[in-house]
């Protein structure tokens, strides 16, 4: 299976008929929290798909960086349609039965959205059915954009960012909800242009990489001609917060999502001045985050990045690595000292881990006593309140490194690594 070939998406339906989608390994039960949970670590909140959440397929190495991507918006739009499922299916049968269905709607979700869409270039030879497996695979095929030759990375990040509100639509138009989609999306669309330009005139200086950024992001958005004048007039001349109506980010998904993309034009220069911060801490209030929450978010950002590092192959900069290490760093620590008690609790009650410290005193361990500390100490991170929703960056996260972020007054007395 390719998905460069054509009649890819039912040859990747039967292999992934047999394995059901597993919500109940989050252990989270909001389901805003959960998609973002899912889609978080892909890159496709970003714009930049890297991993598909879920089960990977055997031959996933050898396709091409479109194919992944393709894999990569199906399973999101699989998983945002198993959420709204009132009962999921139980059989392998009725799963792939789920899959093939879901996988089908898509395009019709697509003709709902864009009526034009029928009417559009999209085949050469032959015009499939809209309900038909191949008429998802030309769309899919259709919403993802690819450049050969980036001339930024943060900017890349917004190519693909609204596929992301593709994936969260899918799922409220499964359940019956936002009839009127194309509006929707069309009013946060605008509100995201209106919140970029903002976050770029925070510090009084538009950067090559703001501007690179937010004209990206515009290119991509395909608004009207008058509502593309509306947000390069808002960029040009300068907008505040106060002067824009968050009411249509109306979900705790689309405000985080409102907010990461902020974040996202406030690091395009890799370094958060004391003013962008301050413009941040307002953004994150006015939609009804804590200072924590919006550390969370930033740390959720920087944790994709590190983690995914030789995969974003054009972050070249070693010093950039660097900056990024040492900001989520300081992050994680601070995050951590909010929450030593819970921490010194759970490692108390991990009978093993406890032991391994014990040991430790008196002698050196081994390194596959390493490796057990080393994974029960994310896992009690990972259980942490303000880090359950994202995805940690778990080969970044050395022994030594936890030793260093962690608070010293959670390890048992007499301790020295």
């Amino acid at each position: 299976m390719n998905p460069a070939e054509k009649g890819w998406l039912k040859e990747y339906i039967k292999f992934r008929g047999p394995h059901p989608i597993d919500l109940d390994q989050y252990h989270i039960k909001d389901q805003d929290s959960l998609l973002y949970k899912i889609v978080q670590p892909t890159g496709l909140i970003y714009g930049h798909p890297i991993h598909a959440p879920g089960i990977r397929h055997p031959k996933e190495q050898r396709w091409n960086s479109l194919g992944k991507m393709k894999i990569v918006l199906l399973e999101s739009f699989l998983h945002s349609a198993s959420l709204k499922q009132n009962n999921l299916p139980e059989t392998e049968n009725d799963w792939q039965d789920f899959y093939l269905e879901t996988s089908q709607s898509i395009g019709q979700f697509y003709s709902v959205l864009d009526p034009q869409i029928t009417k559009k270039k999209l085949f050469i030879f032959s015009k499939p059915k809209i309900e038909d497996s191949r008429f998802t695979e030309q769309i899919l095929h259709r919403r993802l954009f690819l450049k050969s030759r980036w001339d930024n990375f943060w900017a890349s990040l917004f190519q693909n960012s609204l596929l992301f509100l593709d994936t969260y639509y899918f799922g409220e138009w499964r359940a019956g909800k936002f009839h009127n989609m194309k509006w929707h999306k069309d009013s946060m669309k605008m509100l995201l242009l209106k919140v970029i330009a903002s976050a770029a005139h925070a510090n009084q200086i538009i950067e090559r990489e703001e501007r690179n950024m937010f004209f990206t992001f515009l290119s991509s958005s395909n608004l009207s001609k008058s509502q593309s004048k509306i947000a390069k007039e808002a960029f040009r001349d300068g907008i505040t917060l106060e002067q824009i109506d968050l009411r249509q980010a109306d979900t705790w998904l689309l405000k985080k999502y409102v907010l990461e993309l902020a974040i996202l034009m406030i690091w395009a220069d890799k370094v958060v001045s004391v003013e962008e911060r301050a413009f941040l801490n307002q953004l994150a209030t006015r939609l009804g985050f804590s200072e924590e929450e919006l550390d969370i978010s930033l740390i959720a950002i920087e944790s994709f990045v590190i983690e995914n590092w030789k995969e974003v192959y054009f972050l070249q900069s070693k010093h950039s690595f660097k900056v990024i290490s040492e900001t989520i760093i300081q992050r994680i620590t601070f995050v951590l000292k909010k929450h030593k008690e819970s921490i010194s609790q759970e490692i108390k009650e991990s009978k093993e881990l406890w032991y391994l410290f014990e040991k430790s005193k008196t002698q050196p361990l081994n390194e596959e006593e390493k490796e057990i500390m080393r994974v029960q100490l994310i896992d009690i991170l990972k259980s942490i309140p303000a880090f359950v929703i994202i995805a940690l960056p778990g080969s970044f996260l050395t022994l030594p490194l936890l030793l260093k972020v962690l608070p010293k007054s959670v390890f048992p007395s007499g301790f020295q690594y």
